[in-house]
């Protein structure tokens, strides 16, 4: 299958107009779009390791959750980190497709799968203007906001590495649970409006964090990287639905760690 054509069927599986109007992810890098898909790297992010190891290893392709270009592009040169990374790309004939908050938005993607790895029943989407990206469920039983957290840090365990959890109570046992994978910062006031207890994201800006008592709810951060993370096995399946003869490998790209 050619690349071009891997992207049009993924685009059918995760449609474009799911994505918030400020978003910039899709076919961000292609050199030739009639090249074969034999090797696809699945990344969360496009990093340069992500980018050397395309390179080293002879990938076609890239398909990572965050844009490539997601602050804009400095210039197609090789003095700018971004443009020096398109550059690569593009002497090496690697393309890049990345599926951002349509991905987040999608039933069964990201948002979806951070609910089943926490273990939450009864899940239904909560609306946020025509966002659909935060979801809501409960709990097999009711937990304790300590034990919640442990849970959490079992549940998003991944390459060997365990995330930082942080919590703020606002007094409550945890039941119903929002979740957000990423920055969810901005959407504490949608998670308590949603009658969720708890709220568990990505990312919280420290007067986020302070905001517990003020919005009547939990608030739990577990890390951008290991909120979304599992979505890049969602996205080898796909992947693997479409080309099944193609070679996938998952690149385990978080470069944030704990000393």
């Amino acid at each position: 299958m050619k690349i071009i054509e891997l992207y049009n069927k993924l685009c059918q599986a995760i449609p474009q107009s799911l994505s918030c109007e400020w978003d910039c992810d899709g076919l961000e890098a292609c050199p030739d779009p009639e090249r074969e898909v034999c090797r696809v790297l699945i990344s969360l992010d496009v990093t340069n390791e992500t980018v050397q190891k395309a390179v080293e290893e002879k990938f076609d392709l890239i398909v990572a959750h965050h844009p490539l270009f997601f602050g804009g592009l400095d210039g197609i040169n090789a003095v700018m980190p971004s443009g020096k990374r398109a550059v690569l790309l593009a002497k090496n004939d690697i393309a890049v497709m990345t599926f951002h908050t349509r991905l987040d938005a999608l039933s069964g993607g990201v948002n979806d799968i951070l609910a089943a790895r926490i273990g939450l029943e009864d899940v239904r989407t909560v609306k946020n203007g025509e966002e659909q990206i935060m979801r809501v469920g409960s709990l097999k039983r009711e937990l304790s906001l300590e034990a919640f957290a442990r849970l959490v840090k079992s549940a998003l365990t991944s390459g060997g590495q365990e995330p930082t959890v942080i919590v703020s109570s606002a007094g409550k046992a945890v039941k119903k649970v929002a979740v957000l994978g990423g920055a969810g910062g901005d959407d504490v006031a949608l998670a308590s409006n949603s009658g969720a207890d708890t709220y568990l994201t990505g990312e919280l800006k420290y007067h986020q964090e302070l905001s517990a008592d003020d919005f009547g709810i939990n608030l739990v951060c577990a890390g951008h990287f290991f909120t979304e993370y599992p979505v890049c096995e969602f996205l080898r399946d796909i992947i693997c639905q479409n080309i099944p003869e193609a070679y996938t490998e998952i690149y385990f790209s978080n470069k944030i760690e704990t000393v």
